[in-house]
């Protein structure tokens, strides 16, 4: 299809009309901002893709948008993988052998509860969104009013201050 052509200057009409509001859209899906733009752009192309198969009357705005639901959804569950790995990643830190510990996993526990009540309100609301509500970084950066990269570097800032706060109750434990 040429830029000349009629369905070619009508698709360029329809993204104008529902870019904006395809990006909000994306955003409330749990998305986050940084790559709300590139999934509304994305749902954008996989549109013009497949606009042969698009019925001209329909609504346009609806059919990008149930494309843009499926290319989160993927995001979202790639986003979810990183997270995994990340998390696993954590608990191996956590767990680490180098934290000598009599009874490993009860010292380690309580000494895990009592660091997290030194934690300002502010962190111990971020873990508990995290870790026990299992809310995503973009999720929570969207409630905070924060990119969820901001999310991300403050979560591994205190899961590090955890971790030297652990080792260094069980290390008093031990000597």
């Amino acid at each position: 299809m040429n830029s000349h052509s009629p369905d070619y200057q009508w698709f360029i009409e329809q993204v104008r009309l529902e870019q904006a509001g395809l990006r909000v859209f994306v955003r409330t899906l749990g998305l986050r901002a940084e790559a709300a733009d590139d999934v509304a752009q994305e749902a954008f192309v996989v549109a013009f893709e497949k606009l042969q198969i698009f019925e001209r009357g329909t609504n346009f705005g609806a059919w990008v948008r149930t494309i843009a639901r499926f290319l989160v959804g993927k995001e979202l569950r790639r986003e979810d993988r990183r997270q995994r790995l990340l998390a696993e990643h954590v608990a191996e830190i956590l767990s680490a052998e180098n934290i000598p510990a009599p009874d490993d996993t009860t010292a380690k526990a309580e000494a895990l509860k009592l660091c997290l009540r030194e934690l300002p309100e502010r962190w111990r609301t971020l873990v508990q969104q995290r870790y026990f509500e299992n809310l995503a970084p973009s999720v929570i950066a969207s409630h905070e009013g924060r990119s969820a990269n901001e999310i991300r570097q403050a979560l591994f800032r205190l899961r590090s201050a955890l971790h030297d706060c652990i080792t260094r109750r069980i290390t008093r434990q031990t000597i």
